[in-house]
């Protein structure tokens, strides 16, 4: 008779791993073993004052991210007095810390992780399959923000360089929401085709499926054109941004403003930290050009979110 084995998240099978590890199947059995659900685990971290966001708890469990600055490791001890394991018994097992800049394609969140708890995109997201975006690396991206002569947003032009991660990639997720209720229309103009089509118009949000020419294999380069149009009431947005899940070579946003509605200041912004309690912002105050363009930029990226965001003079 073949001897009784531990059942998955037993107090067992979880001090064997607290022994021998690695982290992310440890923190998997401890979540199991205190039998609370990582909404419920979320919840007391941020009632001790040490938040993390559900994707990044997901992330530690799958293995493609670890703990590592200040802020996560005081919120892993945390964690650890939740699950009711020995402090320092997860922490023990994180390993070194991972190069900022050289992050391989498999330890970044996937789409739907990244929008989780994001409502109603992460609601809309479940409608697509993102498996193809996730494998599809965006190299460098320029976009072209028009604000009309009454403040109000027109369209937005985006022109990407992608390589596909491993063979069979088929399509790209184009994700798109206002502040003002008006849902965009987004318009393929090169290297892709427009499949799926979400829209919720009361939350101003359009999701997209563009859809390569051919499925692309691993290493192959791709450039994708596409617009946003806004339709009418057009938003007014004084912001715009974009979140990179990778590192990325190059990012330009230009917001070309229309006479006589100029701003009165414009910043870049970039919040940095993929996690919720790393999250730092810095921002660079902007001039317009000659086009009365204001220029937004970054090279060699680390996973952020990118922006710019204006102030106008006045009452609009």
């Amino acid at each position: 008779m073949a001897p009784a084995r531990s059942e998955p998240g037993s107090r067992a099978d979880l001090s064997r791993l607290l022994a021998s590890g690695p982290f992310s199947a440890a923190l998997r059995a401890a979540i199991a073993a205190s039998g609370l659900s990582l909404d419920r685990i979320q919840y007391r971290l941020q009632q001790y004052g040490t938040p993390l966001s559900l994707a990044t708890l997901s992330s530690w469990q799958s293995g493609r991210r670890q703990p590592e600055r200040a802020a996560s490791i005081a919120a892993l001890g945390r964690l650890e007095e939740i699950v009711r394991v020995s402090p320092g018994a997860l922490a023990a097992l994180v390993g070194p810390r991972r190069a900022r800049g050289r992050m391989a394609y498999a330890e970044a969140p996937d789409l739907v992780e990244v929008y989780r708890g994001w409502d109603p995109i992460a609601g809309m997201l479940s409608e697509f399959d993102t498996g193809s975006d996730d494998l599809l690396v965006r190299l460098s991206q320029y976009e072209r923000l028009t604000v009309g002569p009454d403040r109000r947003l027109r369209e937005l032009y985006s022109r990407a360089l992608v390589r596909a991660a491993t063979n069979d990639v088929r399509s790209a997720i184009v994700i798109d929401q206002a502040a003002d209720g008006s849902a965009p229309v987004i318009r393929p103009l090169r290297g892709c085709t427009l499949g799926a089509v979400r829209s919720r118009p009361e939350a101003g949000l359009t999701i997209a499926e563009l859809r390569l020419p051919r499925p692309l294999n691993r290493g192959e380069l791709l450039v994708m054109e596409y617009v946003v149009e806004f339709t009418p009431p057009y938003p007014g947005d004084r912001e715009t941004s974009r979140r990179l899940r990778l590192p990325m070579r190059e990012h330009v946003i230009d917001v070309e403003f229309t006479r006589p509605a100029l701003p009165a200041r414009c910043v870049q912004f970039t919040v940095s930290g993929t996690e919720d309690a790393d999250a730092v912002e810095t921002e660079r105050v902007l001039t317009l050009d000659e086009r009365d363009r204001a220029c937004a930029m970054g090279v060699d990226l680390d996973p952020c979110v990118i922006g710019v965001r204006w102030e106008w003079p006045g009452p609009p």
